[in-house]
């Protein structure tokens, strides 16, 4: 019964696209190293492409245990996948408070991946 709980909550999660919860739902319940590395790569894409969090990314990146090169793979991977699936949106510019400037995805993610170090958490 426990288990069937579980599973409508990861299911929900993900229909929200709550990943960064989504994950530790899958963690707790064991699945396939594959889907969690899946809903890892969601939730560090959807904080960078879409909240624009520099921290919440570093963040992540440390949990997961990924370095900078492997978040700048992931990161464009997954605009990549956006492009080809029509939803440039969050790719777009937009204002980033700590620059002061308009920045595209690319462009917010090539600025914080070379001050990777300083991004503190």
């Amino acid at each position: 019964m426990q288990e069937k709980a579980d599973h409508n909550a990861l299911t929900a999660e993900i229909e929200r696209e709550n990943f960064v919860r989504a994950v530790v739902l899958a963690e707790h319940m064991a699945l396939p190293k594959e889907e969690i590395e899946d809903l890892r790569r969601k939730a560090l894409g959807q904080i960078a492409a879409i909240y624009r969090n520099p921290h919440g990314m570093k963040g992540l990146a440390r949990q997961n245990g990924y370095s900078g090169d492997d978040v700048k793979q992931i990161l464009k991977q997954y605009a990549h996948k956006m492009k080809t699936e029509g939803n440039t949106k969050p790719l777009d510019p937009c204002y980033d408070y700590h620059t002061g400037n308009y920045l595209s995805f690319e462009e917010w993610m090539d600025y914080y991946l070379r001050r990777w170090d300083k991004i503190g958490l």
